[in-house]
């Protein structure tokens, strides 16, 4: 037996703050025997080595042969790691403990709080980031470029590791005493209460549905800043919330307009059938995001069960009409023909040099005549009117409809009838009725009209070039004056 067990021995009475009787009677021999021990003059039986490992928790090899404060070290060591590991894991389980049992208010109320935290943090972290790296930059500056580069950037990458480690901790810090902490007291209160009222027997606690907890309740202290952060917030979403429960009931009010108004159009079979019921089934949908909107406004519960099946089904069911639907508008007659909705209208002009002709919707059909002057004959909707711009010689022609009821009717007439065809309230069809050199006359003005339109518009577009290009030249001679300087210093 070497000399490392009397080393041992002493220091492990020392570190036990053991004199050699205590030692001596807890081990059940003479204080003389644990001197002789220490000194090295006499050694224990086996069965005080085993007492003295299972005292102390030891290994007999450790103790007979090792330095016992190396082994101490790395059990020691190895105890930290697990430690941390099982408290990492342990924050973990409790986060999402405390998150699963908390009720929507006290949800948003923590994560809000996290988030100005972090905010506050990151807008600190950034002013600390730049002023700290301005000062790297001035002291660096010195040295050659290449350990310049070098140095600036490890130093400003372990300065951006920092502040990300020193804001996560301080953050989990918060959360940890501010939540966690504050958790753990209510649910060991809790498991009291059912120990004292038998109504459990497990040690571990058990939240039922509905018995949320709430985080920081008027009992406790809260941050009065956060508080009103947090009421504030609150009542911007509501605000918002408001508006779009407004848009919500005019949408429900206008498909409600569309259902009486489907009946119109009843003799489309299919078609029909599927409008209406994807017409109720989206009312139906409204409804239900309009009543959530409501009780969130007003702090009202919501029957969840009952809007969830309500919500499921009617989006079944508006599926099921947009099916019906599509089936139906697979019999309609698709055409592009409606010259029975066109009717005939004539303007007559005085031709002269400059006379410029526009049409807007279409081309332009020149027929030669004899005619001195200039007829334009217009095909046009038979429920509209023309009209025209006359400025500087050139006419510009349009159309407008007194009675668009009457469009409408013939909509829901060719509906009906299974037919989609084009209604246009447009211009279909312009004719120009003259003779030859007025025709050549009237090309020619189009077409330095449209040449001077599009001179115009490339002269406007240049000109915005330009002035976007003497921008950039005051910014990069900007630019220039401030590397200047730098250079200088």
């Amino acid at each position: 037996m070497n000399n490392n067990f009397k080393e041992n021995l002493r220091k492990i009475r020392k570190e036990n703050n053991l004199s050699q009787e205590q030692l001596a009677d807890e081990l059940g021999v003479s204080r003389q025997a644990i001197s002789k021990w220490e000194s090295g003059a006499a050694y224990p039986e086996m069965d005080k080595i085993i007492a003295l490992c299972d005292k102390f928790n030891l290994n007999i090899d450790d103790l007979l042969h090792k330095d016992i404060k190396e082994v101490k070290g790395e059990e020691e060591s190895k105890k930290k790691l697990n430690s941390f590991i099982n408290d990492f894991l342990s924050f973990i389980t409790n986060t999402i403990n405390m998150f699963s049992n908390m009720d929507l208010k006290s949800k948003i109320k923590c994560l809000l709080e996290q988030f100005i935290i972090a905010f506050i943090l990151f807008t600190i972290s950034f002013i600390i980031y730049n002023v700290l790296s301005s000062l790297f930059n001035s002291i660096l500056i010195i040295l050659p470029n290449i350990i310049y580069t070098f140095l600036n950037g490890v130093l400003k990458s372990v300065l951006a590791i920092a502040l990300v480690v020193v804001s996560i901790i301080i953050i989990t810090h918060i959360f940890k005493t501010r939540y966690l902490n504050y958790y753990e007291q209510i649910k060991g209160e809790k498991t009291k209460r059912q120990e004292n009222n038998n109504k459990e027997e497990n040690e571990n606690i058990t939240f039922k549905n509905n018995d949320k907890i709430i985080i920081r309740d008027s009992k406790h202290s809260e941050y009065n800043f956060i508080n009103m952060m947090f009421k504030f917030i609150i009542f911007i979403i509501k605000f918002f919330a408001i508006w779009f429960g407004l848009c919500i009931a005019f949408i429900i009010v206008c498909l409600f307009v569309s259902f009486i108004g489907s009946f119109l159009v009843y003799k489309t079979g299919l078609f029909f059938i599927g409008l209406l019921i994807a017409i109720l089934s989206s009312s139906i949908i409204g409804i239900v995001i309009l009543l959530l909107i409501i009780n969130f406004v007003f702090n009202r519960k919501n029957d969840k069960k009952k809007m969830i099946w309500t919500f499921i089904i009617s989006l079944i069911t508006f599926g099921i009409g947009c099916g019906l639907t599509f089936v139906g508008t697979l019999s309609f007659d698709i055409s592009y023909e409606n010259e029975y909705m066109l009717k005939p209208v004539t303007r007559e002009y005085e031709m002269k040099e400059d006379l410029t002709i526009l049409n807007n919707y279409g081309k332009i059909e020149y027929v030669e005549t004899d005619d001195k002057n200039v007829r334009i004959e217009y095909q046009i909707n038979k429920y509209c009117e023309i009209d025209e711009n006359i400025y500087n010689n050139t006419i510009s022609p349009w159309t407008y409809c007194d009675n668009p009821l009457e469009i409408i009717r013939e909509c829901i007439k060719n509906m009906n009838n299974k037919k989609l065809i084009q209604i246009n309230d447009g211009i279909e069809k312009m004719t120009i009725y003259t003779n030859k050199t007025n025709i050549e006359t009237l090309k020619n003005n189009l077409k330095k009209h449209m040449n001077d339109s599009e001179n115009t518009e490339r002269i406007n577009t240049y000109e915005e070039q330009i002035n976007e290009l003497e921008n950039e030249n005051e910014e990069l001679k900007l630019e220039i004056e401030e590397l200047q300087k730098q250079l200088d210093n």
